[in-house]
């Protein structure tokens, strides 16, 4: 096994044979969520088919995390298809598939053929989750991603209460198992339960040891909300330059270089460790990190390990910031 800290680093598919298996969390809907999964938020065109078909029938992977706003649906469900085909693979049953409704499609009449879409994309039924994926909406009639002259996101305002409602027709229909949400922060969870027929099952967050939304995190745990850490080795592939490299982090390489480790191995380590019902979906398209990534049952970390990397969230940094989300509470 190689550390992945030197020129020449590779860890092996051949290195995961005897790796413990991935485990699972229950969600409030009765689902079983794997912890780990692989994220496709900017793969590659070309490159994210591959990713997938590797991450499933070589790495062990279960657990996919799609959005239409990724652009690579298609590509995803050819994946899909010839993992399917290919005999002794997993079935369609055996793997947890997430995607997300995009700001355009929130309002009530949008949400169920946004959904449709979706599946077709994918070549699927079903979605085992369905998440709304910003607490925000755009108009609907100027493209994904509508602008004015000035290049200011176009917002329209439609009530969290009408999408939900159809978010929930959805599950009624058999075309989703759970529904969840996605970027809420606390107030918005709670207007969201004070109405909901059927509760959110997730929320998915940024989170990593520069934003441990420690606050969101027990109050989610609280109302029996699953978090999903997205970003976890801190979206390094769409920082500013001047951002902060928690991979980089002298910390987090020391830690790595301990334990033999990649650093992106002990990120991740860190959110399954600090939070063992939490899942983490990191993302990446280079089989090696795809096989590494996966690889994190067989250690663990120590407590000054644990206590070094949690005083990083001092930082309070957050890599995923888009211009037209206002928090309202940071959740930290």
């Amino acid at each position: 096994f190689s550390t992945g800290l030197g020129k020449e680093s590779l860890f092996l598919v051949s290195d995961m044979k005897a790796l413990p298996p991935v485990p699972h969390a229950t969600l409030s809907s009765g689902a079983s969520i794997p912890l780990l999964g692989l994220g496709t938020w900017k793969s590659e065109p070309n490159k994210v088919k591959e990713a997938v078909k590797f991450a499933v029938l070589e790495a062990g992977y279960r657990h996919l995390d799609l959005a239409f706003i990724y652009q690579n649906e298609h590509e995803v469900g050819e994946a899909l298809r010839e993992i399917f085909a290919t005999p002794g693979a997993p079935k369609r049953e055996e793997l947890f598939i997430t995607s997300k409704l995009w700001n355009t499609f929130h309002r009530g009449d949008l949400v169920i053929p946004a959904c449709k879409s979706t599946l077709e994309n994918l070549g699927l039924s079903y979605l085992d989750l369905y998440l709304i994926h910003w607490p925000c909406s755009f108009v609907t009639d100027k493209g994904i991603w509508p602008t004015d002259s000035s290049g200011n996101v176009l917002l329209e305002e439609v009530p969290t209460k009408e999408t939900w409602e159809m978010m929930e027709e959805l599950v009624q229909m058999g075309l989703v198992k759970s529904i969840g949400v996605s970027n809420f922060v606390i107030a918005e969870c709670e207007d969201l339960l004070s109405y909901a027929k059927i509760k959110p099952a997730v929320n998915q967050v940024e989170l990593h040891p520069y934003l441990p939304q420690k606050k969101l995190l027990e109050y989610c745990r609280s109302k029996n909300i699953h978090v999903t850490a997205y970003s976890p080795l801190g979206s390094p592939d769409s920082q500013k330059e001047d951002a902060p490299r928690i991979m980089k982090d002298p910390v987090v390489v020391a830690i790595a270089e301990k334990h033999k480790k990649f650093p992106a191995q002990i990120l991740i380590r860190w959110a399954l460790q600090r939070a063992p019902d939490c899942s983490v979906i990191p993302k990446s398209v280079t089989p090696s990190n795809i096989a590494a990534n996966i690889a994190m049952f067989d250690f663990s970390l120590d407590e000054d390990d644990m206590a070094r990397l949690d005083s990083l969230g001092a930082r309070g940094h957050r890599f995923v910031d888009p211009p037209f989300w206002k928090l309202g509470d940071s959740g930290n």
